[in-house]
C-alpha cells in the first residue's frame, strides 16, 4: 500500500528563474541535479520526506527521445512559464502497487530512475506511472526509493523556510468524472475515503495520514474550470501548512508579495499566480495534532 505523500512536480520553463521566484516567496530551494538520460534537471523545496520538485528541461532533444514522458513536459510549457504537472505517493513495494492495476488498461511495469546531484552523489528509485504518463493526470504516480529515507534526509536536508512552510497537507485534483475515479483511489491505491458532505459526483476526499487528496469537478466558471479546459484533468491546487499564518502574512507583506484570502476558508491564503509561475498555492495554519 502507499504509505505517505512524497512530492509534487511543478514544470518550469527556466529553472534559475523559478528558483529565484520561490526563494522570494520564502522557500529554501536546494539544487537537485540531472535525471540521467532524460534531458531534465530540478531543484527541491524539502520539508521532510515530502517536498516540492521544480522540474525543467535542459536538453529538449534528449527529453523528446524519452517519448511522451518528455514531450508532455515540453508541451505543457509551450504557452506558460510553469504548470503543476503531477504528484507522487510513496510505497515500500512498487511491484505490488503495479500488480493492483494489472486488470486495467492503466497497467505499466515499474521502471528505474536516477538523479545525479551536483555533489556527485546519485540517488535511485523506481516509479509506477498508471497509464504510462505521470503528467497532467487525475491520479498520482507511485515511487519507491532505493536510497533509505534516513540516508536521503542526510544528503538532502529539510529546508528552513522563511515563510514558515513545514509540510504538505492537501492537493486538489480537477476532473470531469469524480465518481469514475473513486474506485481507483479507494480500491487500487487503498486510500480511505471520507464521508461525502456534498452531492455525489461533485467531490470526494481521501485521507493519507494527516493529509488529504480532494477530487472535484468545477461547478462554475473560474480558475479551476479554466485549468481543466487548458491543461486537462490533473492537480489544480496545493495546500501547504505554515507554523504561524499571521507571521507568514507579515512576511509576504514585507516582500510585497500579493495574496488573497480563500473565499470559503478564512484560515487559508492564496498566493498570486504570477509569483508562483501560474501554480495555485494555498497556505494554511498548521493544525494541532
Amino acid at each position: 500500500m502507499v504509505t505517505r505523500f512524497d512530492h509534487f512536480v511543478i514544470a518550469v520553463r527556466d529553472l534559475d528563474t523559478a528558483i529565484r521566484l520561490y526563494q522570494r516567496l520564502g522557500f529554501e530551494v536546494q539544487p537537485g541535479g540531472r535525471h540521467t538520460g532524460r534531458g531534465t534537471h530540478n531543484a527541491l523545496i524539502r520539508f521532510g520526506l515530502d517536498y516540492i520538485e521544480l522540474l525543467s528541461v535542459y536538453d529538449a532533444v534528449e527529453a523528446q527521445l524519452t517519448g511522451i514522458r518528455g514531450t508532455s513536459i515540453i508541451d505543457a510549457l509551450q504557452k506558460r512559464e510553469g504548470a503543476l504537472l503531477g504528484y507522487a505517493l510513496a510505497t515500500e513495494n512498487i511491484e505490488q502497487e503495479a500488480e493492483r492495476f494489472k486488470d486495467t488498461e492503466l497497467f505499466q511495469p515499474a521502471f528505474a530512475m536516477k538523479r545525479l546531484r551536483p555533489d556527485g552523489k546519485e540517488l535511485t528509485w523506481r516509479l509506477f506511472t498508471p497509464g504510462a504518463v505521470a503528467w497532467r493526470r487525475p491520479w498520482p504516480f507511485i515511487i519507491q526509493w532505493d536510497t533509505p529515507d534516513t540516508e536521503r534526509l542526510l544528503i538532502e536536508q529539510p529546508g528552513r523556510h522563511l515563510n514558515g512552510a513545514n509540510k504538505w497537507v492537501r492537493i486538489a485534483v480537477a476532473t470531469r468524472d469524480v465518481a469514475g475515479l473513486i474506485p481507483l483511489y479507494r480500491d487500487k491505491l487503498g486510500l480511505q475515503q471520507q464521508e461525502p458532505s456534498e452531492p455525489a459526483g461533485q467531490r470526494a476526499i481521501f485521507q493519507l495520514g494527516s493529509s488529504s487528496i480532494e477530487l472535484f469537478t468545477p461547478q462554475e466558471a473560474g480558475a479551476a474550470q479554466q485549468t481543466l479546459q487548458e491543461l486537462g484533468e490533473g492537480p489544480f491546487e496545493v495546500t501547504i501548512a505554515v507554523e504561524d499564518l499571521r507571521q507568514t502574512r507579515s512576511f509576504l507583506a514585507q516582500r510585497d508579495i500579493s495574496f488573497e484570502w480563500h473565499a470559503n476558508k478564512p484560515d487559508t491564503l492564496i498566493l498570486a499566480s504570477p509569483d508562483t509561475l501560474g501554480v495555485r498555492f494555498s497556505l494554511v495554519q498548521q493544525s494541532e495534532e
